[in-house]
């Protein structure tokens, strides 16, 4: 008790709040799911069932994967209060592909920017690993300072005593 209110009451207070947080924003989240699935199966599978071969049922198949892997990603971390960029934007490219494909093969090349930007975050971690100079002991001052005292216990004379 902390003048005259518990402390648990405000830990409980921030606790709803990000409940509530979470339970208002994950319902866009399923609405636009929801939305891009029926559109998806309405227009590629009932109307245009001609254009729906063994390729395209893996998509939906992968769709509805990774669909409920990133909402459920997303709904966690919110649920948590922690970040949840990386979740929504493989969830925005997913439904975006989805609707894309919907309507056209060459939706699927959207998804080309996931291992596109995997090369590019790994190639610019390798580079800064290859041309990042190693720190000399000149530059690094608790180095320096272990050399300084190296020097100084090395310059000590050396005292031997000689038992008789």
């Amino acid at each position: 008790e902390y003048m005259g209110r518990t402390v648990c009451t405000m830990a409980g207070q921030s606790e709803k709040k990000t409940a509530k947080h979470a339970e208002s924003t994950t319902v866009y989240y399923l609405y636009l799911l929801l939305g891009v699935n029926a559109l998806y199966f309405l227009w590629r599978v009932l109307f245009n069932w001609e254009s729906f071969g063994r390729w395209s049922m893996a998509g939906y198949v992968l769709f509805l994967v990774m669909g409920r892997y990133t909402y459920t990603a997303i709904d966690e971390a919110l649920k948590l209060g922690v970040p949840f960029e990386s979740s929504q934007d493989l969830f925005i490219i997913n439904t975006t592909t989805q609707f894309l494909c919907t309507f056209t093969n060459w939706g699927w090349l959207l998804y080309l920017t996931v291992p596109g930007y995997l090369i590019y975050k790994g190639g610019r971690m390798f580079l800064n690993w290859i041309f990042t100079p190693e720190p000399t002991p000149e530059d690094d001052p608790r180095m320096k300072k272990k050399m300084e005292k190296m020097e100084r216990k090395a310059n000590r004379q050396q005292y031997t005593t000689v038992r008789r």
